[in-house]
Formats: C-alpha cells, structure tokens, sequence
C-alpha cells in the first residue's frame, strides 16, 4: 500500500487516536477551558435575568438560574423558593472534537502539524461555545418553561429552534466539523491530493467528457 492509501490512512489514525484520546480524558475540563469562559461571559452578559452564575465543577458547566420551583412546580424566584435551580452541562460532550481532529490532522504527516492543529482548534473552541450555549438554552427551556421566554428582556429563539440548535451542535458539529476542519487543513496531504484527482472538479469533468465521446 502507498502512503496515500486510504487503508494505511485509516490505520494510521486508529493508532493515533488512542494517545490523543488519552491525553484528552486526562486533561479533564482543559480541551473545553476557552469555550467554557466564552460561553461565562456570553450568558451571565447576555441573559442576566435568567442565569445567576456560571461555573465549572470537574468537566461539566454549571449554569445557575435566578430561580427555583415549588412544591407545585411553579418557577419562581429563588428568593422565593429558598434555593436556585442548577443546569449541568457535560463539556465533554463536544470537547472529544479536539481529539478527533488532532487524530486525523497528525495521521495525515502533514508539514507544520503544531500550527495546522493550533488554527483548527480555533475554530472547534468557537464552535463549542456555541454549542455549549446551545444545550444551555435547551436545559433552561426544560427546566423553566415558559418563563424562559416571559423573565428575557432578550430576544430568544423559539423552542423548535432551541431544540434544533441542540441537535445540531451535540449530534453532528462534533463529528462533522473534525473532519471538514482536516479536509481543509490537510488538503496538500497525499491522500487527500490523490481523492481530490480521482473524485474532484476537474476529474469528474473529464470523466463527463470522455463519456460523451464514447
């Protein structure tokens, strides 16, 4: 097999995956640190009647309302109910991105992979900040019903728009955008020079040409 072999590729990243892997679950809360104060700041800013704080506790994001639940189950303040209602979020959700994407990026022998990774994380930490605000707003709408929408002085997406951004951002953009992201990064890696020749522009134009001819 070549090393442009997409067998010996896929190897390749099976092998890499397991030191990248390692070291993220040993990392904790770190791979998620930038999202998680970007999605602080964007919540306890942008939504300030509904989220008391925003913390960290191990991996996962804490978001505190500004209220809490009767016996009845009717949301009220939390000076009211005595206590304030808590949403967890597991940034480890979205944060194996990172691993996945160094994977495949490093399994590539690209030239100047440090820097390669360092942009395409970028771009992953970014996508986690929304992603955890996503799952945030989606917890709130649960947890707090309609008062989500009465308590915002906010503009806020309507549910089946919370609750497709959520979809979205847990299901696809943490597998989806891992691969996108190496698509671009590592497109002068011989494999994916030998995919773009065989499956690109140029060469299904001329598959198209020589069809007709024939």
């Amino acid at each position: 097999m070549s090393e442009s072999s997409p067998y010996r590729y896929m190897a390749w990243v099976l092998v890499v995956m397991v030191p990248c892997f390692g070291l993220w679950y040993a990392s904790g809360a770190l791979p998620a640190a930038p999202a998680f104060y970007l999605s602080k700041i964007l919540l306890e800013w942008g939504l300030p009647e509904l989220v008391n704080s925003v913390s960290l506790d191990g991996t996962r994001l804490l978001v505190v309302s500004q209220f809490g639940d009767m016996e009845d189950g009717r949301i009220v303040p939390a000076v009211q109910a005595g206590y304030q209602m808590a949403f967890p979020v597991d940034t480890r959700l979205l944060s194996f991105s990172i691993p996945f994407f160094a994977a495949l990026l490093f399994a590539s022998r690209v030239s100047q992979p440090l820097e390669r990774l360092s942009r395409g994380v970028l771009i992953l930490w970014l996508l986690m900040t929304i992603g955890l605000i996503s799952i945030s707003l989606k917890n709130l709408m649960l947890g707090l019903g309609d008062t989500l929408y009465s308590a915002s002085t906010v503009p806020l997406p309507p549910p089946p728009v919370v609750a497709i951004l959520y979809q979205l951002n847990t299901l696809i953009v943490p597998t989806l955008a891992p691969v996108l992201l190496w698509m671009w990064m590592a497109r002068d890696s011989a494999l994916l020079q030998r995919i773009w020749a065989y499956y690109g522009p140029a060469a299904t134009a001329a598959n198209k040409q020589q069809k007709e001819q024939d």
